[in-house]
C-alpha cells in the first residue's frame, strides 16, 4: 500500500481548522462583538493584575461570612438597625455611614465595623432596574468603545438615582473627545481612565455628539459641546462598598476578562461561570445589582438587547476579574 504523506498532512490540517471552526461559531452578533472588544483591557498584564484582585475582593467577602469575631459586629449592626424604625429610609452615603457606624458601635471604629455594619444594612438582593435607575440598553457596534458605553450608562443610572431624570450621554465624546490621543476602535481605553477624565470635565449630551462609529471607524472630535458637571469619581475596596454604591447611585462601571464560553452565556437570566482556558480579550460593562443567592453580579451590556437576556447578563462574584480595585468606579454628584 502506497501511503501518500502529502495528502495526509493535508487532510489532517484540513480537519485541525475545520474543529477549531466549529468550537468558535462564527456569525451572529458574537462574532460582530468578539473581534471589537477591548485590546488594552485584554492584555497579559492587565488581565492578571484584574484577576488577582477580583479574587482577593471575593475570597475577604467569603471570609467575613464564616469569621465568628466579624458576625458577632454584624449582629450587633443588625440590633441597632432594628431598634431604629426610621433607618429604612436613609442613604449610605459615606457621612451618613460613618455616623451610623459611630452610633451602633461608638467611638474608636475601624474599617470592620464599617464593613460589619454595610453586611448588616445591605439586602441580599438588588435590582436597580427596578427603581427606573437603569438606562437603556445601547449597541457599541464593531468599535472597541465598551469603556465609554459603560461609563455612559453609569453616569446616567447617577443621574437617575439622585435627580430623578438623566440625560443620554454622548458615548462618542467620552471616547473621542476625553480620551483624545488615548483611545481607538482598535484598542480600547482603561475604566480607571475614563472616570478620571469624566470626573475632571464632565459629560456631553448625545444629541451634541451622536455615535456613529458602530462600523468600526474612529470619530473626529466634534468641539464645543456644552458638558454638564459635578460628577466626583468613586473607588471600592471591598465587595460591600461596591453593593452600597449601587444600591445610592445606580451603578458601578467594571471589567472583565472575556473567554470563549462567554459567547454561549447568559440567556434566561443564567449565572456565566468561567470553563473556558481561551482568552478572547477584555470588556467593560455596568453593573446594575446583585443576588447573593446566585452569587452573582448583575451587569448591563452593550451589545443590543437581543443579546444575553435583554442585553442583560449574571456573572459571578470574583469570575474573570469583575468587580477588580483598580478597574471598577462609580460616580457621586454635587
Amino acid at each position: 500500500m502506497i501511503f501518500n504523506t502529502g495528502l495526509a498532512v493535508t487532510a489532517f490540517l484540513a480537519l485541525s481548522v475545520a474543529c477549531e471552526a466549529a468550537s468558535v461559531p462564527k456569525g451572529g452578533k458574537w462574532d460582530k462583538y468578539r473581534h471589537s472588544l477591548d485590546k488594552v483591557l485584554g492584555s497579559a498584564e492587565t488581565t492578571t493584575s484584574m484577576a488577582g484582585e477580583s479574587k482577593s475582593l471575593f475570597d475577604a467577602y467569603t471570609a467575613q461570612n464564616s469569621d465568628p469575631a466579624f458576625q458577632g459586629l454584624v449582629k450587633k449592626a443588625k440590633d441597632y438597625i432594628a431598634a431604629n424604625s426610621g433607618f429604612a429610609e436613609q442613604s449610605l452615603d459615606e457621612e451618613t455611614l460613618d455616623s451610623l457606624v459611630t452610633e451602633a458601635f461608638g467611638g474608636d471604629t475601624t474599617e470592620a465595623h464599617t464593613e460589619a455594619f454595610l453586611a448588616a444594612a445591605l439586602p441580599t438582593s438588588w435590582d436597580s432596574r427596578s427603581k427606573n435607575w437603569v438606562s437603556s440598553i445601547k449597541d457599541q457596534g464593531q468599535c472597541g468603545s465598551c469603556v465609554a458605553f459603560s461609563s455612559a450608562a453609569t453616569v446616567e443610572s447617577t443621574f437617575l438615582s439622585k435627580k430623578g431624570s438623566s440625560i443620554d450621554v454622548s458615548e462618542a465624546d467620552i471616547f473621542f473627545c476625553l480620551a483624545a490621543g488615548q483611545a481607538q476602535c482598535s484598542t480600547g481605553w482603561y475604566p480607571s481612565s475614563a472616570a478620571s477624565a469624566i470626573s475632571q470635565n464632565g459629560v456631553a449630551k448625545e444629541s451634541c455628539f451622536p455615535y456613529r462609529a458602530g462600523s468600526g471607524q474612529d470619530q473626529t472630535c466634534k468641539r464645543g459641546c456644552a458638558r454638564t458637571g459635578g460628577l466626583s469619581q468613586a473607588s471600592f475596596s471591598s465587595v460591600n462598598q461596591i453593593k452600597n454604591h449601587i444600591m445610592n447611585y445606580g451603578a458601578v462601571l467594571t471589567a472583565f476578562t472575556v473567554y470563549q464560553d462567554f459567547m454561549n452565556c447568559c440567556t434566561n437570566n443564567q449565572v456565566y461561570m468561567q470553563r473556558s482556558s481561551q482568552q478572547e480579550g477584555g470588556h467593560a460593562v455596568s453593573i446594575v445589582g446583585w443576588n447573593d443567592s446566585k452569587k452573582a453580579w448583575l451587569c448591563k451590556n452593550s451589545w443590543t438587547t437581543s443579546w444575553g437576556t435583554n442585553g442583560f447578563f449574571w456573572i459571578g462574584y470574583g469570575q474573570c476579574g469583575i468587580g477588580s480595585t483598580s478597574q471598577t468606579f462609580g460616580f457621586t454628584t454635587a
